[in-house]
């Protein structure tokens, strides 16, 4: 048996790559993808494996040169591991999938595993958790550190590139046979970090259906741009429309780049404008720069400002509640002087200030691609996964969990929840079925 370890500081083991188990009596369990999803799979299946005395090898195969790699990049390199605030409606895709799942694995079960592997968290005024040390690499430490305590191998450097059925297992890359496998390679968002989808041609290769892929939770393409916004960050909400109907719509700080909208309110949006301009639709975004006041309440104020102090100049008089910069823009959109006295504006040109604050208009060229996106929309639908186990209907015998899934969350924690609860399913799903064989 391995020998324990501290949390860590997991070994690396590297073993000749040649077909495993054949004699051996002991079952082999392939995880494909060493994520976040992956390790928490290998983690849950070696528990199962230890807890019941099945005699079982559980491998995590990573094609970077180690594992771990996106999580150390999540949160801003803090990890927001999950959120206070969890429910259906902060995911898309197959929510009743995430819901079966959750209700098998929840936010209290993933602090459990945490907070037994010696990680301590907190959550901030937005329900948002992340590791007391502020590390995500305090996230890696303790997963790896986990798995390592119950056995499970890394193969790193091994990507794999061809999955067969053989037996009753698969065969890997022709060379690394298993009883089960578990795919948690990841969707297509932030190659870089390893997710090139590769695990969709896997899942393909057998037959899986793979719905169309978005990037999601990634920057807003703005046709002819304003460039004097680049630099602004500012609160706001921004609603996406086609064809008159609203898409969705998101309320935070907003980051104005050189190219569009960026900041947590326009990348929650995304992934319904990739959607509807991949399948030909027009998209219009909408910023309000003052979510929290109505028109009819901001229009007067304005206007007993103006009454009040006659002499002010128009650019002062959004200044008390807007980047002076991001003020001067909207005045100029209304064809006004930043620097007239508003006591000689009418009060038509107030109604257009108050529309260009609450309601400005623009059309969404694109959206930033999946090397810049955080996760993938898309991938294999809920109705080609059993909800108990996270089992492929059509390939026994192989499980899937995290982005490869048809489900995205928001940004907040929710990805990395879904990644955590899919991944511990398939794994004691994969280890279980094993048992009494």
């Amino acid at each position: 048996m391995p020998r324990s370890v501290r949390p860590g500081t997991p070994p690396r083991r590297k073993r000749k790559k040649t077909m495993r188990n054949k004699g051996t009596g002991a079952y082999e369990i392939a995880v494909i993808g060493g994520g976040a999803s992956g390790l928490f799979a290998a983690a849950a299946a070696a528990e199962v494996a230890r807890r019941n005395g099945l005699p079982a090898h559980v491998t995590v195969y990573e094609g970077n040169a180690r594992v771990g790699k996106k999580i150390l990049v999540t949160g801003n390199g803090r990890c927001n591991l999950t959120n206070e605030k969890m429910g259906a409606a902060y995911y898309r895709g197959a929510t009743e999938l995430f819901e079966a799942v959750y209700a098998r694995f929840d936010r209290a079960a993933t602090l459990a595993f945490f907070e037994d592997a010696g990680l301590f968290t907190r959550a901030d005024f937005a329900g948002r958790v992340y590791p007391m040390s502020n590390q995500a690499a305090s996230v890696l430490d303790a997963l790896r550190g986990v798995c390592a305590e119950r056995g499970v191998r890394e193969e790193v450097s091994s990507k794999i590139s061809s999955l067969q059925r053989q037996g009753g297992g698969f065969l890997l890359n022709g060379a690394f046979y298993a009883d089960r496998a578990v795919v948690a390679c990841g969707g297509r968002a932030a190659p870089v970090h390893g997710s090139d989808g590769s695990g969709y041609a896997l899942l393909k290769g057998l037959g899986v259906t793979v719905t169309p892929l978005y990037p999601a939770l990634t920057p807003l393409h703005i046709k002819d741009f304003t460039r004097s916004l680049k630099g602004i960050r500012a609160a706001g909400a921004v609603t996406l429309k086609s064809g008159g109907k609203t898409l969705a719509r998101a309320a935070g700080e907003i980051q104005y780049t050189d190219y569009g909208l960026s900041g947590i309110p326009a990348m929650q949006v995304s992934r319904f404008a990739a959607q509807t301009l991949a399948e030909g639709g027009e998209v219009l975004a909408y910023v309000d720069s003052a979510p929290e006041v109505s028109p009819e309440e901001l229009t007067e104020r304005l206007l007993t400002v103006r009454k009040n102090h006659p002499a002010m100049t128009a650019e002062n008089l959004l200044a008390g509640f807007l980047p002076k910069r991001l003020g001067t823009v909207l005045i100029g959109a209304c064809s006004l002087s930043p620097a007239r006295e508003i006591g000689a504006l009418h009060e038509n040109a107030v109604a257009k200030l108050v529309s260009a604050v609450k309601r400005t208009k623009y059309a969404v060229a694109s959206v930033r691609g999946f090397a810049d996106a955080q996760v993938t929309a898309g991938g294999v639908p809920a109705e080609e996964i059993d909800e108990t186990t996270m089992e492929l209907k059509k390939v026994k015998g192989l499980y899937v969990c995290g982005e490869i899934a048809d489900v995205d969350g928001d940004c907040g924690g929710y990805n990395l929840q879904w990644a955590f609860s899919s991944g511990a399913v398939a794994g004691q799903a994969a280890a279980r079925s094993l048992l009494g064989r």
